[in-house]
């Protein structure tokens, strides 16, 4: 539901002005909703995955991650 919700407001983004009160009522709505569903993944979803995986095995994907969007960065610059 949350995916859902959040597709919606990122597709309507672009559709209004920044200057419009209500593109920073959907910022706002946004950024709850990304707020919300980290805080759900690490109360959740990151134990379940550390219980299966392993400390050692999360943490080389973390690893992995951090690599990943560093070279992002980078391609970016």
């Amino acid at each position: 539901e949350e995916h859902h919700v959040v597709d919606l407001v990122l597709a309507e983004l672009p559709t209004v002005d920044p200057e419009d009160e209500r593109f920073a009522a959907k910022m706002t709505v946004l950024s709850e909703l990304v707020e919300h569903h980290a805080d759900e993944e690490e109360e959740e979803m990151f134990p379940m995955c550390e219980k299966k995986l392993g400390r050692a095995r999360l943490e080389e994907l973390g690893q992995q991650m951090q690599r990943m969007v560093e070279a992002s960065q980078r391609r970016a610059a």
